[in-house]
């Protein structure tokens, strides 16, 4: 495994692990049954996606670093300080919209910044992406 293929892994175990902790931050507000159950399944995906991309790492010797303490702190803060006053499902999906969109535009950079990568890493970068980008879809339908 060359080092682009580590650094564009290492983003995506980065990407799914915020995402699981905004997710675990933001599932206790949602009220409506069928937007729960839309965070639950996405919990579910940055789980995989995490142990996938961690395995993957651990192949090649390499640890997956984590989001660093600071980074994690900024997230949950406003993502509690968003939810003090409404916390319906449209603001809950507009901060999990946001999220997701950073995500993706993380992910997006990641690959611009690095083009050696194998043709498994760009298919697994390029299958988040996708399935990132339909999880925005189907937050839309909450706004």
């Amino acid at each position: 495994m060359n080092q682009q293929d580590r650094i564009v892994l290492n983003g995506l175990y980065k990407n799914a692990s915020m995402g699981w902790d905004a997710t675990c931050t933001i599932l206790p507000k949602a009220e409506q049954e069928k937007l729960r159950t839309e965070l639950c399944k996405q919990l579910e995906y940055y789980k995989e996606q995490k142990h996938a991309a961690e395995t993957q790492l651990q192949k090649a010797c390499a640890i997956p670093k984590e989001q660093g303490a600071m980074a994690k702190l900024c997230a949950d803060l406003s993502i509690r300080m968003h939810c003090c006053g409404s916390t319906s499902s449209g603001e809950i999906a507009k901060l999990m919209l946001k999220g997701t969109n950073t995500g993706v535009i993380q992910i997006t950079q990641l690959l611009h910044q690095n083009p050696d990568i194998s043709e498994s890493v760009r298919h697994q970068s390029h299958a988040m992406l996708r399935h990132e980008e339909a999880y925005m879809d189907r937050l839309k339908t909450y706004l």
